[in-house]
């Protein structure tokens, strides 16, 4: 706020550097602000009418203006569509954005779109009543349209938060991913993609596992459904502190070149069967026709709760020399079954006579069971 009293939007500005091969951004470092007047702002106020929301934060896009969304729920009746550059969403108190019936996302950022900055919110999944081919809760760019980004002005997504149930009573809350970014050039930080492992009790229902909270219900096979956390399709897209938990198929998919990450957390599901190992699902997957990639500090988690499940290997990825991963791990946290490997077969599992707190680990794509490796 101005001494005049005037509320201004500050935007941080990237800073850059060239330390794994392509010019990237400092998410740690400040590289100064751009300060724009509110007078460009819409200041969003939750209604519990989907189409009152649309329609009056859509309108406000579409004349250029950023949005802060004041705390709330904002139920949504179509996809808000951010169509310019440098374009500002802003959450405050993690406004909620819940997700249009059809299946369509809570945001979609238009490609060739670049600087778009989207922080400080949660997309919510909701119940559907129509399908649409791939539904998500946050689509960036678009399948059949080449949009590398711009280097230069990277888009960002900064404490995002994505939930498939939990939040509501409602078990048939589903999407078909949580994020799909078709958009390359985008820097995530602190994304938290979750599929709920518990949701609330009805008024007199009981816990269907009272062992482990007598105030929820655990998430059993068949509510809450999600295939998958992210998908990265776009070029030099770099993810720090991603987080995805409990979707039924495979976590993470990137099939874009040029990508990194670095601090990802991963829980494979706790409610699947065998069949999810026998078809080959895993934490973290790189696409086969991915040439370069980075990834630090990736760990993959095992809590099978309700049938015992042998994953083959928590990571799978091309065997290139331009695919880059270190410090890998994996854990065997309670319950049945086991990961059997950390990354394309190698490497002995984490099993429940091993110490969770000295877990297998691989570094610099040589595995080793000595933790200072």
């Amino acid at each position: 706020m101005k001494e005049s009293g005037e509320f201004e939007l500050r935007v941080p500005l990237a800073a850059f550097s060239q330390s794994h091969g392509h010019n990237d951004v400092l998410g740690s470092q400040y590289g100064g602000e751009e300060v724009r007047s509110f007078t460009g702002v819409k200041l969003g106020v939750p209604s519990t009418d989907g189409a009152d929301n649309y329609l009056i934060l859509q309108k406000a896009l579409d004349e250029g203006k950023d949005l802060v969304l004041s705390p709330g729920e904002y139920p949504l009746a179509a996809s808000l569509e951010v169509k310019y550059p440098n374009q500002v969403i802003l959450g405050l108190g993690y406004a909620t954005l819940k997700a249009p019936l059809n299946g369509s996302p809570c945001i979609l950022v238009h490609p060739k779109v670049p600087g778009v900055r989207i922080a400080g919110i949660m997309l919510e999944a909701s119940v559907l009543t129509g399908t649409i081919p791939s539904s998500s809760l946050l689509q960036w760019g678009m399948p059949d349209v080449d949009d590398v980004g711009d280097s230069k002005n990277p888009s960002l997504l900064s404490d995002v938060f994505c939930r498939v149930g939990g939040a509501s009573y409602d078990r048939h809350v589903s999407t078909e991913v949580m994020i799909q970014l078709y958009s390359g050039n985008i820097y995530g930080d602190n994304l938290w993609l979750w599929r709920a492992d518990h949701v609330k009790l009805h008024p007199g229902e009981e816990a269907n596992f009272p062992h482990i909270s007598p105030y929820y219900r655990q998430t059993v096979m068949g509510e809450c459904q999600v295939r998958n956390g992210m998908k990265v399709y776009g070029q030099a897209v770099t993810m720090v502190g991603l987080f995805i938990e409990h979707t039924t198929e495979d976590q993470l998919i990137w099939e874009g070149d040029n990508g990194y990450a670095a601090f990802y957390q991963c829980e494979l599901p706790y409610d699947v069967d065998q069949s999810y190992a026998d078809k080959s699902f895993v934490g973290y997957r790189i696409g086969p026709d991915v040439k370069i990639h980075t990834a630090r500090g990736i760990g993959i988690y095992s809590n099978f709760r309700d049938f015992d499940v042998n994953v083959a290997t928590a990571i799978s990825h091309p065997e290139s020399d331009g695919i880059v991963m270190s410090n890998l791990f994996t854990v065997y946290l309670d319950n049945q079954g086991k990961i059997n490997s950390v990354v394309n077969g190698k490497g002995p599992s984490a099993v429940s006579e091993s110490d969770r707190g000295r877990p297998f680990r691989c570094s610099d794509n040589t595995c080793s069971d000595d933790i200072g490796s």
